[in-house]
Parts: C-alpha cells; structure tokens; sequence
C-alpha cells in the first residue's frame, strides 16, 4: 500500500510561531506537527547559518576495489547538513553498484556525460557526482480516522517518520570536467581582516529563495536542474568505459572493467569547526580513490 507523506514543513519559509498551550483547549494533530515544526525549524535556521551546509564528519566515498565486477562505490557513515538546515545521517556503509546503475541509464544521457583525456584520468569516461539528501520514509502503522475523501473505516497512517538518507548519482553533461561546475566557497578565511569577516556576516543573510513566495531553492553552480537542489555534493566519479570517438550517437558507451572508477571526495562542500574535540586521531585516507 502507497502511503503519501506530506511535504516537509522545512522546504518552505516559516514563521516562529509557537503553539499556545491553555488549560481546556482542543488539540489536534495539527497542533502537535506545529509544534515539531516550530523546534525543528528554529534548530535548523541556526545550523544553516551557523554552519552553512556540506559535509560534518564521515561520509566518505570510496572507489570499488580491484577485481569487484560490480564496481561497488562505498559512502561511509557520517552526517552531513543539506541547504535547508536538515541533518541528514548515514548510520552504517551505504553502497551504490555503478555496473547495475550503469546498465539501467538511456544511451543519450550516458553518451552526454562522455569524457576523454586529459580532461579526465582515463582515455574515455562517463563522470557523474554522488548526491545526499534526506527523504522521510513511513514507518508503522495505526488505524485513525480518516480525513478528506476516503474511506473512514479502516483507515492507517504511518506512526512514525524516519528520517532517511538518500544518495543520487546525477549524470555531468556540461563539458569537460574541468568545465563542470564545483561548489564556491564564498566565506572569508580565518586571517580576513576583522572589516572582511563584518562585511560577510552583515550580507549573509540567506534562506536560498529568490523570493518570500518562492518555495523552491535556488540552484547553485554545482546542481543540476530537475535534482533535489538541497542536496549536497559528496564526490565525482569517473567511470572508465570504451566508446571510439566517430562512433554514431545510438552506439552505448561499454564499462571498462579493466580499469577502477576514480572517486574524487576533494571537491566537496564540508564544514570544519577549528579547535573541536574528537578525542582521538581522525581516521586517514585519500582524498582521491585509486
């Protein structure tokens, strides 16, 4: 059975209001999603201005390894903070198999988001960019009364909300992948001047609409149109095929398993808090994989 959930409260600009709670008041349900609503999107108002958005700890893309015919890209747990102040977190590995992911993609799209050298480190590839979101998945069910046009008898809703992460593999067809847009950083360095760091917080105030109508974000350089834009980046991945370059535009690009895809986790937007306290050593690795 479908269950439809409704929109996210948080995609579209809010008010601070604050139920008001009196002795012989009726509450409905609608009360109580104001009320979640009102501590959530106070939270995430700081945290998206606090800390912008990106990456916070983990999430990690890794290269598939040697002789995997499914080329397995792992993203490792971690927690990441999307455009609308929403945390989003990975509890344990998630894995995305290109050759599966690969096989299901249209030739037009694939032969788009074809590469060559020097523009990229193989002869030919197909570069496509690992996205995170958050999506709420229903779970449970409880019976309760039915509104709008349905059936009142036997009625279920879900009894919780999950919040989920959801990771997208989005297509580059912009050019070269010099040329494909990567995320800016517009924020003064710790040595700016003390007038520097005042000039940007006084004209940072953001809620990434065009307008207070406006309920959609507006893109940055590094989305892609008709994808979830408060997605944040994780990594590019050039995945090494075949493809001659007369070959007819109905000609599909065929995986190279010869070689491994190339996972680029530098590129990233990621938040860093000078002087946090870990405890211990961050773990280490490379920033580009193989």
């Amino acid at each position: 059975m479908s269950i439809l959930l409704a929109t996210d409260p948080l995609v579209a600009p809010l008010r601070p209001e604050r139920v008001n709670y009196a002795t012989g008041v009726l509450l409905q349900a609608e009360d109580f999603r104001d009320e979640q609503t009102y501590h959530r999107g106070r939270l995430a108002m700081a945290l998206r201005h606090i800390a912008g958005f990106g990456t916070i700890a983990g999430l990690r893309v890794r290269a598939p390894g040697a002789g995997d015919n499914e080329l397995e890209i792992k993203v490792e747990p971690g927690v990441a903070l999307d455009r609308y102040g929403r945390l989003i977190e990975i509890g344990e590995p998630y894995c995305i198999r290109l050759a599966r992911w690969f096989a299901a993609q249209e030739t037009g799209p694939l032969r788009t988001a074809i590469h060559r050298k020097p523009r990229t480190p193989f002869d030919v590839a197909v570069v496509a960019d690992v996205f995170l979101s958050a999506k709420d998945c229903a779970r449970g069910m409880t019976p309760s009364i039915a509104s709008g046009p349905f059936d009142a008898l036997d009625a279920l809703v879900p009894a919780r909300l999950a919040e989920e992460p959801q990771l997208t593999l989005v297509l580059r067809a912009e050019g070269p992948p010099a040329d494909i847009p990567t995320p800016e950083n517009h924020w003064p360095a710790a040595t700016a001047s003390r007038d520097d760091k005042l000039a940007a917080v006084l004209g940072s105030w953001d809620t990434g609409l065009t307008d207070a109508d406006d309920e959609e974000l507006d893109p940055l350089f590094e989305q892609v149109a008709g994808t979830d834009l408060s997605s944040v980046l994780l990594a590019r991945v050039a995945i090494p095929v075949t493809l001659a370059a007369n070959a007819p535009s109905e000609i599909r690009p065929v995986l190279d398993t010869a070689q491994r895809p190339r996972a680029d986790n530098s590129i990233r937007p990621f938040i860093f808090l000078p002087g946090k306290w870990l405890g211990r050593a961050p773990a280490a690795g490379p920033l580009v994989e193989p």
